[in-house]
């Protein structure tokens, strides 16, 4: 039952953020809203995946120091992986360490990745991936890997928000 709210919790958030990367229909904006044109817009693309992709070298790396860098100490929301529900950065951050500390190597390979600007500074980043990796046990884990990620803009560059990630394991090869 918690596995199914929590589903529902998360699918009503991204939909929700979704919803937000459409423009108006009509010409006039709320003023809150920032305006940005399709450069900005690209250009967020672009610094969002090369930071995603920087991302994934420090996870590919095993550097925790690296990896924790990429997300806010700021404004930090939350994190859900494999159905557990994080909402601390230092406690998301001590799982991954244990989590790294376990493994003799991981590849991650990234398959697909799409970068929506809601705003100047907010991105919604969603990504597919496979993973292959060995534990210190011996064991080999191969993965079908997916991220749905907020990024923010922040003073030091962009910074995740809030992060889920899901994962279906496939027979080692």
């Amino acid at each position: 039952m918690k596995k199914i709210m929590l589903a529902v919790l998360v699918t009503t958030f991204v939909c929700g953020l979704s919803a937000l990367a459409e423009e108006p229909q009509n010409t006039e904006k709320e003023p809150f809203m920032k305006s940005f044109t399709d450069l900005d817009k690209a250009s967020i693309v672009k610094e969002v995946t090369d930071r995603f992709t920087q991302l994934v070298a420090a996870i590919n790396q095993k550097d925790v120091a690296v990896w924790e860098k990429y997300y806010s100490r700021d404004e930090f929301v939350s994190t859900v992986a494999g159905g557990i529900f994080f909402v601390t950065r230092n406690g998301w951050v001590q799982t991954i360490t244990s989590n790294f500390s376990m493994r003799d190597s991981q590849h991650l390979k990234l398959r697909e990745v799409q970068v929506i600007p809601l705003a100047p500074d907010t991105a919604l980043l969603t990504s597919q991936e496979r993973v292959d990796m060995q534990l210190k046990s011996g064991q080999n884990i191969s993965s079908k890997h997916v991220f749905t990620m907020i990024w923010k803009k922040e003073q030091k560059g962009w910074r995740i928000l809030h992060s889920h990630e899901s994962w279906v394991d496939e027979p080692a090869k």
